[in-house]
């Protein structure tokens, strides 16, 4: 009788966990996630070795919102003039046939 007891128990604990289990693991898992992207977001921000001092931009952006509706170009890169010719072909690589 104390063996059935124990089959029985068994298995209504098997079907409860798996139950839960449907039913928490989604939340744990996008916890998780959720945790990971913010490590990963404060990495990228900050890098592996450097200190967090506030907002780097912070004096850019005051100076920046004092000058509304004007437009500053700090930086215009050479022009540079069209390839002709093979230059805009490709990369060419010799081979070999093999018969």
């Amino acid at each position: 009788m104390t063996f059935i007891y124990f089959l029985i128990s068994i298995i209504l604990f098997y079907y409860l966990f798996k139950f839960g289990m449907r039913l928490l693991m989604p939340f744990f898992m996008r916890k998780l996630t959720e945790r990971l992207m913010n490590k990963q977001q404060q990495y990228a921000n900050e890098g592996p070795f450097q200190q967090s001092y506030g907002d780097p931009f912070r004096e850019y952006n005051q100076r920046e919102t004092r000058h509304d509706g004007k437009v500053k170009v700090e930086f215009t890169p050479p022009k540079q003039s069209p390839k002709k010719g093979t230059a805009t072909a490709g990369e060419f690589i010799d081979f070999e046939e093999v018969k």
